[in-house]
């Protein structure tokens, strides 16, 4: 559409979380959410300033969807004053097997595949543990038990991206319980991902 063209005229290849808040007319809370739970994929560098790396394309992605289906965020999920009705909406979820109907954990596979598109081959424990919102410790025993299959380069693991998305779909990972705010968030974003596919 003509009107997302000139998009590409006025702004870089890559956007910052304000600049998505501006393109998109929403607030940086909303913004942050679409950002975190994978609805608009985004690099995240861990740094101060500018943590999120946007594409110009995936923000047009996400506005050409919105105008089909409507708002990607659930009522109260970016609200400080629902804040706690969001954590129960995505909260009473504890695992992916309660997600996914026998006979489609591939669903688990592709939302990995889609929202760390950008990533790696290559992957190391650390960058698994951001990845699937388990603990780093765990990640290590899953590899040293070879329930993640792996690359052993002492003093580390390497663990390939191909390899991650068959974790994923195992029982162990569906069945997989965390407490992390990450692990709660990475399930939140798949149950939208589901709805928005």
């Amino acid at each position: 559409m003509e009107k997302y063209a000139t998009l590409k005229n006025q702004y870089t290849d890559l956007l910052s979380l304000d600049e998505m808040c501006r393109v998109c007319k929403i607030a940086k809370r909303s913004a942050r959410y679409l950002v975190e739970h994978g609805i608009v994929p985004a690099i995240d560098t861990g740094k101060t300033t500018w943590r999120y790396k946007i594409a110009i394309d995936d923000v047009i992605t996400y506005l050409r969807k919105r105008e089909e289906i409507g708002s990607m965020i659930p009522p109260g999920a970016v609200s400080s004053r629902h804040k706690s009705r969001a954590y129960v909406q995505f909260g009473n979820r504890k695992s992916f097997s309660e997600m996914v109907t026998p006979g489609n954990e591939a669903e688990v596979a592709e939302y990995f595949n889609y929202i760390y598109a950008d990533c790696e081959n290559v992957l190391t424990t650390t960058a698994i543990a951001e990845m699937t919102g388990l603990y780093r410790g765990t990640i290590l025993q899953l590899a040293k038990s070879g329930h993640i299959k792996s690359i052993e380069a002492t003093p580390k693991y390497l663990i390939p991206k191909v390899y991650l998305l068959e974790f994923v779909v195992t029982r162990r990972f569906l069945e997989a319980r965390s407490n992390s705010e990450l692990f709660r968030k990475i399930l939140g974003g798949f149950e939208i991902w589901q709805t928005t596919k």
